[in-house]
């Protein structure tokens, strides 16, 4: 069977974590017995590939980008039929009704939303609220709120086009009219390292690896570095935190913050790293830090992609409102409160401590991950509830 796999993604290192995840459904989708064409765009240049190679659709760049990409994938998929059409949308729109009515003429026979960041319309509209100078962000929040209406006035239309939409983050068991089912995010476990656990009595790092957007909250972080060393200043074991990543408009507020409490030798800021520089990066941390900001989005559950890449990793976490992990997981993962609250460092080194006294911690939380995060298991179920045919019906060949 076909399976297009649509997204209107960016494939660029700040979104290197999104495009990780879509590249594992894609394996996933190709363990269920899938022939899969998925999609990405960069530059001027809008990506379909296939098993057998890469088409491209050429863009113009520049405004309206997102009309730029739609008509190119309304092209593609008048010119290419689907049994199963999986779009994963930031917002729903006019244009992505017009690509399901395409795609039902042309002969595709289920259709599911995946919609990553539920519910998602409060922090889109506040998502321009740190824009400067102060006549640009009503500009972008006039757009914003354009773009706002569209979605809830064409959210009308699913029903009927649509057959299941799967939701990460705040649960519900429907979405305007279409059934739905709540998901989380996974890992393919086996592509992640176990990092060990480490017993310096000196030190603890903490390592951030989510990116420096706003919802990320590393600011508690900070403050709580802040609060812990001027507390008492020489105080063992001293707090370190290494920041990876580097949005160019969160950056600089980060920066002045570290300067504002005096840690310029307590933070590092390596940029965006990958590979054996990441990995170097991992041997050093004692605790990863996951999304920290979920209430700035709106947000008492979500599916973290770097919980689960820590969780893999058998790297003791914290995490605000992951929903996994709400029970039964203290043994690797603390929670903190979800709130503005700065990050209680006294609760962390506690933790942190206790983790290495049991080194058997890293196997039991990458078979957690194995147990929970697997995406071959995750994206089975969608498909099931969806309605589209059993496992065994998938993998025959659809060419015989």
């Amino acid at each position: 069977m076909e399976l297009m796999y649509l997204t209107f993604q960016e494939d660029a290192l700040l979104y290197v974590g999104v495009t990780r995840k879509i590249r594992s459904q894609v394996h996933a989708f190709q363990q269920l017995g899938y022939h899969v064409t998925y999609s990405l765009w960069k530059g001027c240049e809008y990506r379909f590939v296939t098993e057998n190679g890469t088409q491209i659709k050429k863009l113009t760049g520049g405004s309206g980008m997102m009309h730029q990409l739609a008509d190119a994938a309304k092209e593609y998929l008048s010119q290419h039929s689907f049994d199963v059409l999986y779009m994963r949308l930031d917002r729903i729109s006019f244009d992505v009704l017009e690509i399901c009515r395409i795609t039902r003429r042309n002969g595709t026979r289920r259709i599911i939303i995946e919609l990553p960041n539920y519910p998602y319309i409060a922090d889109y509209i506040s998502s321009v609220d740190h824009v400067h100078p102060l006549t640009k962000r009503v500009s972008a929040k006039a757009h914003v709120l354009a773009f706002a209406a569209e979605d809830r006035l064409s959210a009308l239309g699913l029903k009927g086009l649509v057959d299941a939409v799967a939701l990460i983050g705040n649960p519900s068991d429907h979405f305007f009219g279409v059934k739905a089912i709540n998901i989380s995010n996974g890992i393919d476990v086996n592509a992640m390292k176990p990092v060990p656990l480490k017993s310096s009595p000196d030190e603890i790092v903490l390592i951030g690896v989510a990116g420096t957007l706003w919802w990320q909250a590393y600011d508690r972080i900070l403050e709580g570095m802040y609060r812990y060393k001027k507390a008492e200043p020489h105080r063992k074991p001293h707090i370190r935190f290494i920041m990876v990543g580097g949005d160019p408009k969160e950056m600089p507020d980060f920066r002045a913050q570290i300067r504002k409490y005096g840690l310029q030798e307590d933070v590092e800021c390596p940029g965006f790293k990958t590979g054996k520089e990441l990995e170097n990066l991992y041997a050093r941390a004692d605790l990863g830090v996951s999304k920290l900001g979920c209430y700035r989005r709106g947000l008492q559950a979500c599916s973290s992609l770097k919980a689960r890449e820590y969780c893999a990793q058998g790297l003791p976490f914290i995490y605000t409102c992951e929903d996994s992990l709400e029970k039964g997981n203290s043994a690797f993962a603390l929670q903190v409160p979800n709130d503005p609250s700065p990050v209680d460092m006294n609760m962390v080194v506690k933790f942190v401590l206790n983790c290495r006294q049991h080194p058997e911690i890293t196997a039991q939380e990458r078979q957690f991950a194995m147990d929970h995060f697997d995406w071959k298991m995750i994206m089975e179920k969608v498909l099931r509830f969806a309605g589209v045919a059993d496992d065994s019906n998938h993998k025959e060949d659809p060419h015989q």
